[in-house]
C-alpha cells in the first residue's frame, strides 16, 4: 500500500515539475526539458529528479546546478498544486541514460 502511494507521488511530481518549469521564467535557461524519472524517499522528505534537455543554453552540469539552485522556486510553486502536506526537497540530476543509448545506437550503426 505504501509503495503504491510513493509511485503515485513520483508520477504526480514528474508531471507537475515538468509543467511548472515549462510555464515559468526558468524555461528560458532550460530549453526543452524532459523529466525522465522521479525517485522519492519513503518518508517523502527528498525527491531525486532525473532530467534531460534539448536546446538548452547551458551545458548539462550547469543546467543541473541551475535547477538545484532554483529548486526552492519549484517547491514553492508545487506546494499549492500537489495534495501533500509537505513537498519533498528536490534534488536534480542529469540523466545520462539517453546519451548512453545514443552512443550505443551509433556504434551499432557503424557495424
Amino acid at each position: 500500500m505504501e509503495k503504491d502511494r510513493i509511485i503515485r507521488v513520483n508520477d504526480n511530481l514528474k508531471k507537475e515539475i515538468a509543467f511548472f518549469i515549462q510555464n515559468s521564467s526558468l524555461r528560458e535557461n532550460c530549453g526543452f526539458l524532459s523529466i525522465n524519472h522521479v525517485d522519492t524517499s519513503r518518508d517523502l522528505s527528498v525527491a531525486k529528479v532525473f532530467f534531460s534537455s534539448i536546446n538548452s543554453q547551458l551545458p548539462n552540469k550547469d543546467l543541473q546546478k541551475f535547477l538545484n539552485e532554483n529548486s526552492w522556486k519549484i517547491r514553492k510553486g508545487l506546494s499549492g498544486i500537489l495534495p501533500l502536506k509537505r513537498v519533498p526537497e528536490l534534488k536534480f540530476f542529469y540523466d545520462e541514460h539517453i546519451d548512453n543509448v545514443r552512443k550505443i545506437d551509433d556504434l551499432i550503426e557503424k557495424l
